[in-house]
């Protein structure tokens, strides 16, 4: 089976959109049954939604850098902010942080899915995820429910 996983693309206006069109697609030839390629797929999408939150942050920390030496050189704190787009940044910020959060979430449900599939119990799943044996399970049967 090949499964082809597409990158996160920013809109015209910088913020994060949807999965967009491949224009970098990374193909993986596997045996995985059903299960397995739902976790390959998620980890991959959590990789890019991990990059993208680095990046959000790196800009959000030179945002505040930049802050910082305005501050410092002596502008009034009311006009430290009037050169940069503040908004757009924190809007960047936070919607990268949705979009991992959530691909974090998806991924670890999925993965604990086929680790059960593959004859793990919900016991060991959670001492090995650092969880729960009832959080492990939860995130099992939502894995079941959206597969």
């Amino acid at each position: 089976m090949t499964l082809q996983v597409t990158t996160i693309e920013d809109d015209d206006d910088g913020t994060v959109g949807e999965l967009a069109p491949p224009t970098r697609a990374l193909r993986v030839a596997t045996d995985h049954d059903e299960l397995g390629d739902a976790a390959v797929r998620d980890l991959l999408r959590l990789i890019e939604t991990n990059r993208r939150l680095q990046e959000a942050l790196a800009a959000n920390a030179a945002l505040s850098e930049q802050s910082l030496m305005r501050l410092l050189d002596g502008t009034a704190p009311g006009d430290v902010l009037d050169d940069v787009d503040v908004a757009g940044s924190r809007t960047m910020l936070f919607e990268a942080m949705v979009a991992f959060e959530r691909a974090r979430h998806q991924s670890r449900s999925t993965f604990i899915c086929a680790q059960f599939e593959g004859g793990m119990n919900m016991k060991e799943i959670g001492r090995r995820w650092g969880i729960s044996r009832q959080l492990a399970h939860r995130s099992f049967a939502e894995a079941r429910r959206d597969i």
